[in-house]
């Protein structure tokens, strides 16, 4: 009954006129982030990170999380139309969803797509609202050592499942570690790597970092490319009955679409893992129980449902480590992460206990954020296709006004700004040498419970703090997700011989 009763209290305080003023202001600005391919849903957060200072928690995690949480919504349309993936998780929609639309069914995957993500994402906060009044047992159960590895587990997971080969991935998350080891050591206030500039006694600051990994490169790319950001595709012929009929056709299939959503409410539980994972382990699953498993690939519109279900149900399963051990549960969390500690709040075992009110704030905006999101989508969605052209030219400066601004900002601090700029040659080069830049901020912001939570391990059980069953139990979980790419191709070897 009391859990109940902090339900209702959390879904008034989401109610309350400056927080919907921040939702309709977020959603708008995360939907056009997801269309436009190249301008991800991590661009967006690092763009507004800035913008949160001075607020209270609850305005701020609203703001980032309502414009987070309808990235990939918006990321269908592209995929659907374009062929192009908004972002990396909408990759798995193209499969499919792309077909569709040269079939001139393109209103109907839109429909399907919009649907199933609005649907996925409140059914992934009923798995986050569900688990939350049995965390706390759990999360009281893990000590220092336990979060310590968890934190391990974190960088090493996103670094395999990443983008490009894992040693890369594996080089990234080292490189952010390294580069939160700047200024004051957390535990005993040694100053560390400042090379005598009082601003790197600080250390590297996330919004700088986030900014000039993620942002730049894409307004580089965007600035290169002169052109509108799409040449090809064709929204003509999306007609609103077409949209219509795709939003029945996942109630037609409703075990599909409740079968992928907790594929992704699962998935996305385990740190590092939902991202790009949760889409294609829907796709998959739905194929091989699939009576028309013939027809995917070639327009079936069950292969638009399953990935966009999975795809936005995932991110009610990110927020449970994120909120339960300040372990991100997916890259976007990372960021999200960031903002918890620029608002003073320290996800982790005593959030929950503390702040159990705030985390079913944040499960209600997921909620809200998904549903408003598809509603407007679908209201609009042949004309919200047409953002697919706008002119890279045009839309790069605005946003690099905005991203200069923004970081000055939130400090004050000229330096802020010759470090986005630093840190965006980083990212360039990252990503022209397919280094995965999503380890690097991972790393960077783990590396202080990583610290922290080894010198009070070493200092409470001493050096043989790992042998406690939890801990077994994930160094076991991180040494088999780093040799199974191995482990796998070789059984793929033995099969084809």
């Amino acid at each position: 009954m009391e859990y109940f009763t902090l339900l209702s209290e959390g879904f008034l305080r989401v109610m309350r006129p400056d927080i919907i003023l921040i939702m309709l202001a977020a959603i708008p600005f995360g939907l056009i982030f997801g269309i436009v391919p190249g301008l991800s849903g991590l661009t967006a957060l690092a763009i507004l990170l800035p913008f949160i200072y001075g607020m209270e928690a609850l305005p701020g995690l609203a703001l980032l999380l309502a414009s987070h949480a309808v990235i990939y919504t918006g990321g269908s349309v592209s995929a659907i139309i374009l062929g192009i993936p908004g972002s990396p998780p909408n990759a798995a929609t193209v499969v499919d969803g792309y077909p569709m639309a040269q079939q001139g069914r393109g209103g109907q995957a839109m429909g399907a797509a919009l649907m199933a993500s609005g649907l996925g994402g409140v059914f992934g906060v009923l798995v986050l609202v569900a688990i939350l009044p049995v965390l706390e047992p759990i999360v009281l159960s893990f000590g220092s050592p336990e979060t310590f590895f968890l934190a391990l587990m974190g960088v090493t997971f996103i670094a395999i499942v990443g983008e490009g080969p894992m040693q890369k991935g594996l080089i990234a998350g080292a490189l952010g570690i390294f580069l939160a080891l700047f200024g004051y050591q957390p535990t005993t206030s040694v100053p560390r790597f400042h090379f005598g500039s009082d601003y790197l006694l600080d250390g590297f600051r996330i919004i700088p970092l986030a900014l000039g990994l993620f942002a730049v490169p894409e307004l580089i790319a965007l600035s290169a490319k002169g052109k509108s950001v799409a040449q090809t595709g064709s929204i003509s012929g999306v007609t609103f009955g077409q949209v219509m009929e795709g939003c029945a056709a996942v109630f037609k299939h409703w075990w599909l679409f409740i079968k992928s959503s907790t594929i992704g409410a699962v998935v996305g539980i385990v740190p590092g893992v939902g991202g790009e994972t949760s889409p294609f382990v829907a796709y998959a699953a739905a194929k091989q129980s699939s009576r028309t498993a013939s027809t995917y690939g070639q327009g079936n519109i069950e292969g638009v449902i399953a990935p966009e279900s999975s795809n936005n149900a995932k991110e009610g399963g990110a927020l449970v480590p994120t909120l339960a051990f300040g372990i991100p549960g997916s890259t976007g969390m990372a960021l999200l992460l960031g903002g918890f500690l620029i608002l003073g709040l320290e996800p982790g075992p005593e959030f929950l206990k503390e702040h159990m009110d705030l985390g079913v704030g944040l499960a209600m905006v997921v909620a809200i954020a998904n549903v408003m999101a598809a509603i407007v989508m679908i209201l609009l969605a042949k004309y919200i296709a047409r953002l697919t052209y706008l002119r890279g030219h045009i839309l790069a400066p605005l946003l690099l006004a905005i991203i200069v601004l923004g970081t000055y900002a939130s400090k004050n601090n000229p330096m802020d700004v010759v470090y986005v700029f630093v840190f965006g040659a980083l990212g360039y080069l990252m990503k022209e040498l397919n280094y995965s830049r999503a380890p690097l901020i991972l790393g960077f912001v783990l590396t202080n419970a990583i610290e922290s939570y080894l010198h009070i391990s070493l200092r409470s059980f001493g050096p043989t703090f790992f042998m406690r069953p939890i801990s077994l139990i994930i160094i076991g979980l991180l040494v088999l997700g780093l040799v199974w790419p191995s482990i796998s191709r070789r059984l793929r070897r033995g099969r084809g011989a």
